[in-house]
């Protein structure tokens, strides 16, 4: 955190004497199968599609369950089966019955990350549970039949290999489109199928029975047909070898160690469910060593967007990852970023490699799509902003853990080159200013001095300038970076707020906010200062102006500009605007427009934290935007800027404690709001620093490892971090048009 004014010593040694005669801190104590339970989807009858199924993942391999058709069956997928830059459908195994179905129920167990149901017929009936197992990566079936179902067997239905865009734009296919039917083996042991791409490549599938009861299913990928297979079968092989046993308990150790990373709780069963739904679907979807999760992740459906899109998609799917405590997981993003690092530097102008790196639009995974403004080319290739964009949740994945080995040799690296890209066009004005040339601010317009590449350079600007400083860094480019930041055009506004850009003034309600990413997420602009608070709300409410023209992250990306301004009422109701909009919003907390969009879901979870904890001004923000409804909520080891492990419980509508751990003993200035004094009820490690700022802002100097806990007075009770007991009677999953759980006929 940056330094702060501190008071006198006396009121330091005065907090710190309270700290020595205080009893133990308060803790956690949270069931997390119970927890979690109150949380799983269920469904009273099976869920017949995409948008209703159950969905299990490994962070690479996953499957949607349904029953279509009356039969229930698992659409298989992996993330980084890619072919000329984009995802292809893989198929579907399905359960072959004797009788037909008459009906069925399912469960997603949140704790053990497992899928389980029935399906009744005029025969008998089957029961089943799967999961996808990470080492080796296979998903798991267990079917059980009774009655006339006892001999089951399963199947494999292929997907037909055509360009997902081209099929979802219904433009028409290109000889080299035209892939031939898999190749499919089935034996006594299990199945087997090929899929050859004409231009090169392969994936495959074995489907391997073991015993009466289990089967093992898994995708492979390779350069050749014999490559692809000899994966998928080697993964079934040795998953056959360890065995039903050892693969379920493995699972459940990483699982049963994944949820308490953080925890928090409040009462909304709606909402609360949502967050933690999107949690496990983040362990489902992500890895650290896998790859970049995409809009479908390893759950594709048929969509026009087969790829990676950079102009907001990627960044709100990671957003949640860094408050929530699981850095590890957006390690499948920034790995990638640096080991195609060269691709990035190639996609921009030859002139300009020495000193920029890019990315357009949409990509694969080897992150090759060019930027070039000297170029006549669509919009697309005219959008600067998106890798700079992405390199903010690069510097956040930095400042939450404070690693200035990551930060020296793999943020700043990569942040200078993005940057570097807007230093090759700007130019001065006959102002005396640094101006840029028409760029293309996302889903909005071309123009000079747009506020979404303003934005992006002021923070990079000051973000490189700060990092040189602090690893004392000889950087030449010093001198140039102070100039163009001193001297850099202004945000072009108007009576109505932020315009798009020079020129440009706000039209209509849409449903991107890229004109206002100064305010979130960069907080360029922030509610501290009067005059911006005005120009926030004033430009807030000329974008809301006509909500029927947002869609779903248009409702979350509102629900965090307004918790930044205190308004944790207007947030809320943001949030529930976006779940009740059934033509997006899926029963199984899925998304789609024009096809699945997999950021939408994930970034209300992000726009949830920010009623709970916020850092920005240089400090950490308890409480900030809490709803008037919600007199009880906790939370526990939510990560902050500064490397900060921050707990908290609210009790009768009042902070009741706040903990802080150092991580990396850096500074920390902390504000809560409903707070006049504090005091240091318990502590561990050295005896800390607290001073008294005024107006609920406390600066804390703990060691690297030490933590405090503070309450407003000395006497008060210091409650355990519990779960917040819901409204009596209210089952989040009864009904389908709420876009949660159970669905009924």
């Amino acid at each position: 955190m940056r330094p702060w004014t501190t008071r006198s010593d006396a009121m330091i040694l005065c907090l710190t004497l309270l700290g020595l005669q205080t009893p133990a801190a308060p803790a956690a104590r949270i069931d997390w199968p119970g927890f979690l339970a109150r949380h799983d989807l269920v469904w009273e009858r099976l869920p017949t599609r995409w948008g209703e199924s159950a969905f299990i993942g490994n962070g690479r391999l996953g499957a949607t369950i349904d029953a279509q058709g009356g039969v229930l069956g698992w659409t298989i997928n992996r993330t980084d089966v890619v072919h000329d830059q984009s995802r292809f459908p893989i198929g579907r195994v399905f359960v072959k019955t004797i009788g037909t179905a008459q009906g069925g129920s399912a469960r997603l167990t949140l704790w053990d990350a497992e899928a389980s149901g029935t399906v009744t017929t005029d025969r008998g009936e089957v029961r089943w549970r799967s999961f996808t197992a990470a080492q080796p990566s296979v998903i798991v079936i267990v079917l059980e039949g009774r009655g006339g179902e006892r001999d089951l067997d399963l199947d494999w239905a292929p997907a037909e290999a055509r360009p997902p865009r081209k099929v979802a734009r219904k433009e028409a296919f290109l000889p080299s489109d035209l892939h031939p039917a898999p190749s499919i083996t089935r034996s006594a042991a299990g199945i087997t199928s090929v899929q050859t791409f004409i231009t090169g490549g392969a994936h495959a599938e074995s489907i391997r029975r073991a015993g009466a009861r289990v089967f093992y299913v898994s995708i492979g990928r390779g350069n050749t047909d014999s490559e692809a297979l000899a994966e998928a079968q080697a993964a079934t092989a040795e998953a056959a070898r360890l065995g039903l046993k050892r693969l379920a308990a493995a699972h459940r150790q990483w699982w049963h160690a994944y949820y308490p990373a953080s925890f928090l709780t409040f009462p909304d069963a709606r909402l609360e469910a949502y967050y933690w739904i999107q949690i496990y679907k983040l362990g489902s979807a992500m890895r650290p060593d896998g790859p970049i999760l995409d809009l479908n992740g390893p759950w594709f459906n048929a969509t026009p967007w087969p790829a990676i899109w950079w102009n907001l998609n990627i960044q709100l799917t990671y957003s949640p990852l860094f408050r929530a405590n699981r850095l590890d997981l957006a390690e499948s993003l920034f790995r990638n970023l640096d080991q195609h690092r060269q691709a990035l530097i190639d996609n921009v102008p030859e002139r300009l490699r020495d000193q920029a790196a890019a990315i357009g639009r949409s990509s694969g995974p080897d992150l090759v799509r060019s930027v070039d403004l000297t170029t006549a080319q669509s919009d697309a290739a005219h959008e600067m902003g998106d890798l700079p964009w992405t390199m903010y949740y690069y510097w956040l994945h930095y400042r939450y853990q404070m690693d200035d080995r990551m930060l020296r040799e793999r943020v700043y690296p990569l942040l200078k080159l993005a940057i570097g890209n807007y230093l090759g066009y700007v130019e001065r004005g006959d102002d005396g200013r640094w101006h840029l040339p028409p760029t293309h601010s996302p889903e909005l317009a071309t123009v000079p001095d747009a506020n979404y590449d303003l934005a992006l350079l002021r923070w990079g600007l000051e973000t490189l300038i700060a990092s040189a400083q602090r690893l004392g860094l000889e950087e030449p480019l010093l001198p140039r970076w102070r100039d163009v930041l001193a001297n850099l055009a202004p945000f072009p506004s108007d009576s109505a707020g932020l315009m798009v850009g020079r020129g440009r003034p706000w039209q209509q309600s849409h449903r991107h906010y890229s004109h206002l990413l100064a305010i979130y997420p960069l907080r360029l602009i922030t509610p501290d200062h009067p005059d911006q608070r005005a120009l926030i709300e004033t430009s807030l409410a000329t974008w809301e102006r006509d909500i029927s023209l947002f869609r779903g992250y248009s409702f979350t990306g509102g629900a965090a500009m307004h918790a930044v301004l205190g308004h944790g009422d207007v947030a809320m109701t943001r949030l529930n605007q976006y779940l009740e909009a059934p033509r997006y919003v899926e029963p199984n907390t899925f998304y789609a427009e024009a096809g699945p969009v997999i950021e939408t879901p994930l970034s209300a979870a992000a726009s949830i934290q920010e009623l709970f904890l916020q850092d920005w001004g240089g400090a950490l923000r308890v409480f900030p935007a809490v709803p008037s409804g919600w007199a009880d909520v906790a939370f526990d080891q939510l990560r902050a800027d500064g490397a900060f492990l921050v707990s908290a419980v609210r009790r009768s509508g009042r902070t009741a404690w706040v903990r802080i751990e150092s991580i990396a003993g850096e500074r920390c200035r902390l504000v809560v709001p409903d707070w006049d004094t504090a005091v240091v009820r318990a502590h561990a490690g050295p005896a800390p620093r607290v001073t008294n700022a005024g107006t609920g802002q406390f600066v804390l100097e703990l060691v690297k490892g030490a933590s405090v806990v503070l309450a407003p007075d000395a006497a008060a009770p210091l409650p355990d971090v519990d779960p917040v007991p819901l409204p009596a009677g209210r089952n989040p999953f009864p009904i389908l048009k709420h876009g949660l759980g159970t669905t009924q006929p």
